[in-house]
Order: C-alpha cells, then structure tokens, then sequence
C-alpha cells in the first residue's frame, strides 16, 4: 500500500512521478495515529529524507519520477509526526516482501502483509494506521501520469478502480521483484536511457493488470450483497463531495433506500449514513489542510446549505471546528 511512503505502492504521495522504493527496517511496531490530512508530494518527500538519520536510505528523482530504496524507518517516523490522511494524486504501485502495514485506504481499513501487492492511484485517500518495522518494500509511483509507451491503457489503471491489494503467488512475486529490481538498476544507470525505463514500466503496469485480472477470475463467488456494498463505497468516494443523501446512490444503483441501507450494514456493520458521513469529513479534512479556503467556501464546495452548518456537522462528528481541527 503503498502507505508506506504514503505507501506508495502500498501506500503511498507526489505530484505527478515514479517512485520505485524499497524499504526495510527493523523489528518492533509502528503506531502512527491520524490526524491531520495532507499531500504527502514530492516536497514532503525531500523534507522526509532531509530529517532522516535511518542508514542505507537512496533515493534517485527527476521531475518525471523517483527511485527510492532503503531503510523506511526514517519515512514512517516522519509520517508519523505529520500525521494523515495523506492524499495521493498519482499512480503506485508495490510489493511488500516482509512485515505488515495497516492503513485505512478509501475509508476501508486494509491489512497489507507480506506476499502482497498493491496500488493506489489518483484521488486515493490513505490514512497510515500502523506497520511493523520488519517491512521490505518494493515499488514504483508515477507522478507524470503513465508513459505514453504503455500504448492501449490497461482498464485497471483508467481511474475506475482507486486502490487495490493481492495476494501474489511465489512465482508472480519473483517476476513483480525482477521488474521493480530492473527499473532500480534503469534509474541508475549512467547512461540512463528514459526510453528503456518508460518501457519498463509499461511492461509493469500490463502484467500488474494480468494479475489483477487472474485474481478477479478466482473470485468467481463474490456474493451479490459484497458487490453491492463495493459499488456503493465506489459511489461515495467520487460523488460525497455533492451528493449526502442516501436516495442519490440508491437511485444510481437501482435499488431502494431500504435495501442498500440493509446490505450495507450487513456486510459492513456501519449504516449507510455512518460511511457518507466519514467519507465527508474526511473530504473536508483535507480541504481544511491542504488549503487555504476559507470555512464558508469549504462549505459551498462541500455542498452545505451554510457554513454555520458545516460547522456544527464537523463538530459533531469530530469534536472540533473547522477553525480548531485547521489550527491543531
């Protein structure tokens, strides 16, 4: 999950590049608590490895992508005193080797363990729960948008699907551990050849895509109510900004109120209102932190009828106003 750098690939922030990271640390736990929403780019990423004393930390950038490899500790604990969520506006994509990261990705809560892989892409909210300090990462984020070499874009990366985590085989982790190893030594080469590298990594993304979809054949027995919950968060995440009603996702997924609200808690245990409204706040925590608009124009662009409103919504559902959550 690119949490893990904003987990990158697994986790994981830039502007627009790739980022190929390779991580590993030490034994004991990570905690990192969520707080503050925040773009963790490219600039965050430099003052991440400017305060970092972790050992065996390289990383190789441009303006059109980065390589990263080393000791995470340094990242991790610079993320945890920046807090999250994070929001991530690239693609990236990783393979966690050893240990285990918690995040929240989207508003679910994802257990990424070793053997996994991941992707984040455009749009992703992450918010860094834990990771346990063993952890062996390897991945690329791309932070330009996909090589124009990839030709025929894979339907995984056209931005219907925002965030994913796969169990791999031994054998698909050998060739996914190959292909980022090749795109490492690509990125220091000294006659580095960016032909070659964007190559690369459109080879990458289409065999990520094959495995995605094996791994959608496998899951043949998906049950209806899953699929329902699934696309109802889809919804959410690209329309919570405007729409607050549960009427509007019923009505875009032909169904009644009542059922999905049913299904809903069903399969998730939270009621459908519980999930718009952490999808709203979580909007509107990283409008507060990442710009400065003032309350009311967070109001009007969150779609609330006053900013007196929006105020006593937050509150109530964090504990704090706009002005206060801003200032903490």
């Amino acid at each position: 999950m690119f949490l893990l750098y904003d987990l990158c690939v697994v986790i994981v922030q830039k502007d627009s590049f790739f980022i190929i990271f390779v991580v590993k640390n030490g034994t004991n736990e990570i905690k990192m608590n969520n707080r503050k929403p925040q773009r963790f780019d490219l600039s965050l990423i430099r003052d991440a490895l400017a305060q970092s004393e972790a050992p065996n930390m390289g990383l190789h950038f441009n303006n059109d992508f980065a390589v990263l490899q080393g000791s995470g500790a340094g990242l991790f604990g610079y993320m945890i005193n920046r807090k999250g969520p994070f929001l991530i506006n690239d693609y990236r994509i990783g393979l966690l080797e050893q240990g285990e990261i918690h995040a929240r990705i989207n508003l679910i809560d994802r257990h990424v363990k070793a053997g996994m892989l991941a992707y984040v892409g455009p749009g992703t909210i992450v918010e860094p729960l834990s990771a346990s300090s063993d952890f062996f990462l390897r991945g690329v984020a791309l932070f330009k948008g996909l090589p124009s070499s990839i030709g025929r874009m894979p339907a995984l990366f056209n931005g219907t699907v925002r965030d994913i985590q796969m169990p791999l085989d031994e054998a698909h982790q050998a060739v996914v551990r190959k292909m980022l190893e090749g795109l490492w030594l690509l990125a220091h080469d000294h006659s580095f050849c960016r032909e070659a590298f964007d190559a690369q990594v459109a080879a990458l993304l289409q065999y990520y895509h094959h495995l995605y979809s094996l791994d959608a054949e496998r899951k043949v027995i998906h049950s209806h109510a899953t699929d329902i919950f699934n696309r109802f968060i889809q919804l959410v995440n690209g329309h919570v900004r405007q729409e607050h009603k549960l009427s509007y996702y019923a009505d875009r997924m032909c169904i009644t109120q009542r059922y999905l609200g049913s299904v809903v808690h069903e399969v998730s245990g939270a009621t459908a209102k519980e999930w718009i409204d952490r999808a709203l706040v979580t909007e509107a925590k990283v409008v507060l932190k990442h710009s400065d608009k003032s309350v009311a124009q967070i109001a009007e662009e969150l779609n609330f009828p006053s900013p007196s409103f929006f105020s006593k919504y937050f509150r109530r559902l964090t504990g704090l106003t706009p002005a206060e959550y801003r200032l903490g």
